[in-house]
């Protein structure tokens, strides 16, 4: 993939994020804190899950450190709109200034257990992508156990609504 293909997918990404969380500011806030017993809880534990990983890559590909979000800081959908709008910033600055050459570039970084890794920079753009979309359709699954029409984020409907 080249700089054009992962600033779509990019553009992709933060179209459907903010289909998402708009369509989660209509839920009840004990549905959204709700333990649905899913892979991080519920609702809210997975948007946390997500602005971590999205935040976690983002710190390694700048050099800077990580500080994990606490639940205390992200009750509500604005409080994590908020600080994913930060690190989005900081993923579309790097994406910005890159060239095709330095997202083959490969990288080191350490993961949270302690081991050492050497890839391209394009694989942790392509992860966070295919994590996301995961996530989302965890998302829409406990959408519709509490009872909530989710939101369409497929690409296919992105590509759709961008040639309008």
């Amino acid at each position: 993939m080249n700089k054009a293909d992962i600033s779509e997918l990019f553009e992709y990404n933060q179209w459907a994020k903010r289909r998402l969380l708009d369509s989660l500011e209509t839920m009840r806030p004990e549905d959204f804190e709700k333990d649905l017993y899913s892979s991080h809880g519920g609702i809210r534990g997975t948007l946390l899950h997500m602005v971590n990983a999205e935040n976690i890559w983002a710190s390694r590909l700048t050099g800077e450190s990580f500080s994990p979000l606490v639940e205390s800081e992200t009750k509500t959908v604005d409080d994590i709109k908020n600080k994913w709008d930060e690190i989005d910033r900081k993923l579309s600055g790097i994406l910005t200034q890159a060239t095709d050459e330095y997202l083959q570039s490969s990288f080191e970084y350490q993961d949270s257990k302690g081991n050492r890794y050497s890839q391209p920079r394009v694989w942790t753009f392509e992860q966070l992508f295919n994590h996301f979309t995961y996530h989302r359709g965890q998302i829409v699954t406990m959408q519709r156990q509490l009872g909530y029409k989710p939101v369409n984020t497929d690409l296919i409907w992105f590509y759709r609504e961008k040639r309008k």
